[in-house]
């Protein structure tokens, strides 16, 4: 095994965590490995190596003894017992089961026990057959639903969020850069792309002979299995000379080939793609824009934007904090926010209907409030937004009464319940929360977890409509997990001048970076920056926020 990267050691930490859940182990252990989490997020993994080598990781805040030494096994000894073990003491299947959409721990194990059922494919066919109708406590619904899980599973299988895969194909993509220095070597297709689900991953190569061929693809598929990625690991070739075009080919998308192609066919051979773009007299247009085809049109005419940066965003908003689901205080949330060089951030946790992820009660918000000014004057040069990410209750309202939602600087109004509704009952549901004048921000608007859970039935066009209507943003929920809204929407964004922004959705300190993935959103939805709320200084935000209260 070679040096650990800091992604391999958080996600090894994660992997136990689930499987301490799993096991239903005692919540304090599962509750010690977030926090640990949480604290290795802001080391290297070359100090991690260091001190685990030395023997003093539990110098580190939240790294206990118990902790210390699956970190020094994991690093030093480069072995993986402690979850190996606890993947065996699991009954047979466990673990592939829960992978089903609502199916958790306690009737997986039903299921194993009651009708000896082990793998996803086994739960299919007694589905079919109608077995689960004569198990305690599953019904006809119950067992529909089951069935629809595996079916969204089998048909995600060989797919992987960009989240999960950006990192680990930089990282190889650096390391194969580093051996080979004579050769050119760039990450190519969907991952260049930055598209939200991704199939495989492309590299191209160009130099050599075949003998420097051979070596490089072992040793890219070599570092690439390191990653442990499921997803395949394709190497493209190329000639020094039409680098360029065959990075444009292998880039994609079809619909931007076929719009350059539409221009001038055959495009010429070049060693640099930029060359392309200058010989149909438009302007570069970054990958993750190349998409739709609209893209090419919006060049010629002028009206295409600059590619957003992160350096760009002034701040954000929707953190949460351990008052609710979060595994950092607002005192940490806020050093980092600092930390990252953001101008202001706005805390958000979750409301008081929310009880499975430890909502906020009224004596919970008066708690935080008075935390709150203990936190601002420690940051007095960051500007700190007090929030709440109130649940949209089932008939439109928004959780608390008028006085309590007025009293925060801003509210995220959010779905996290009732997916099942019928598009037109979810459309007016989520209709009467924009509408409602405490509301500022809609919260991943169409409740989609990629490769997890489809998005609820809604009239999309129609809420982009109001949102811009009501001067209400509607957010680019930037977790890995959800990128919602969706960059599709795009267009209709900007027919409608709908206002978003770009919110990490952050849970930890390490969550804080995702905002990166909804600047590519926002890029790939082709935003101009009068629309991305994220670029307005502090003051201009307060002022923005205030507007619906006066």
């Amino acid at each position: 095994m070679k040096q650990a990267t800091l992604e391999t050691i958080i996600g090894y930490l994660e992997e136990i965590e689930e499987l301490l859940k799993l096991a239903g182990e005692n919540p304090f252990k599962i509750r010690a490995f977030q926090k640990a989490i949480t604290t290795l997020g802001t080391y290297s993994a070359s100090e991690l190596g260091e001190r685990a080598n030395t023997g003093t990781l539990t110098e580190l805040d939240g790294i206990g003894k118990g902790i210390a030494e699956v970190l020094t096994e994991f690093l030093v000894q480069h072995k993986t017992s402690a979850r190996d073990d606890l993947k065996k003491k699991l009954p047979p299947g466990l673990i592939e089961l829960t992978q089903i959409p609502g199916l958790g721990p306690k009737k997986a194990l039903q299921l194993i026990e009651g009708l000896e059922i082990h793998s996803l494919r086994e739960l299919e066919y007694a589905c079919r057959e109608n077995r689960l109708l004569h198990l305690k406590g599953f019904g006809e619904k119950q067992q529909s639903k089951i069935l629809d899980g595996i079916l969204f599973l089998q048909s995600t299988a060989g797919k992987s969020q960009l989240g999960e895969i950006l990192d680990p194909a930089l990282l190889v993509e650096s390391q194969l850069q580093k051996e080979f220095p004579t050769h050119t070597l760039a990450l190519t297709g969907e991952i260049r792309r930055r598209l939200e689900i991704i199939q495989k991953a492309e590299l191209l190569v160009s130099g050599g002979n075949s003998d420097t061929h051979q070596a490089i693809e072992a040793r890219a598929h070599e570092l690439w299995r390191e990653q442990a990625i499921s997803i395949p690991l394709v190497v493209h070739w190329s000639e020094p000379q039409a680098f360029g075009t065959h990075l444009l080919e292998t880039t994609g998308s079809i619909a931007h080939l076929q719009a350059l192609d539409s221009l001038r066919h055959p495009l010429p051979k070049v060693a640099d793609e930029k060359e392309i773009y200058v010989s149909l007299n438009l302007p570069w247009i970054a990958p993750e824009m190349r998409e739709t085809g609209e893209e090419i049109s919006l060049a010629q005419a002028h009206r295409l934007p600059s590619p957003l940066q992160v350096a760009e965003l002034r701040g954000f908003f929707h953190c949460h904090t351990t008052r609710s689901d979060g595994t950092a205080s607002l005192e940490e949330m806020a050093a980092e926010a600092q930390r990252q060089g953001f101008e202001y951030f706005g805390v958000s946790d979750h409301s008081q209907s929310a009880f499975y992820a430890q909502g906020l009660k009224p004596d919970d918000v008066d708690a935080q409030k008075k935390e709150l000014q203990k936190v601002r004057k420690q940051f007095p040069a960051l500007r700190i937004f007090w929030g709440i990410e109130s649940d949209i209750l089932a008939d439109g309202s928004l959780d608390y009464d008028k006085s309590t939602l007025d009293d925060f600087d801003f509210i995220i109004a959010s779905i996290h319940s009732r997916f099942k509704m019928d598009r037109d009952e979810m459309t007016a549901r989520i209709v009467r929360a924009i509408r409602n004048p405490a509301t500022r921000f809609l919260g991943h608007s169409t409740g989609r977890l990629l490769l997890g859970r489809e998005a609820y039935a809604l009239d999309m066009e129609r809420i982009i409509e109001e949102a811009a209507e009501h001067d209400v943003a509607i957010e680019i929920n930037a977790h890995p997990a959800r990128l919602d809204i969706d960059w599709r929407w795009g267009k209709k964004l900007r027919e409608c001048g709908t206002r978003v922004c770009i919110n990490p959705d952050a849970h930890s300190l390490q969550g804080i970076r995702d905002v990166r993935f909804g600047v590519h959103v926002a890029n790939k939805a082709l935003l101009p920056r009068e629309l991305i709320l994220n670029l307005l200084s502090a003051e201009e935000m307060s002022h923005w926020l205030l507007k619906r209260k006066d």
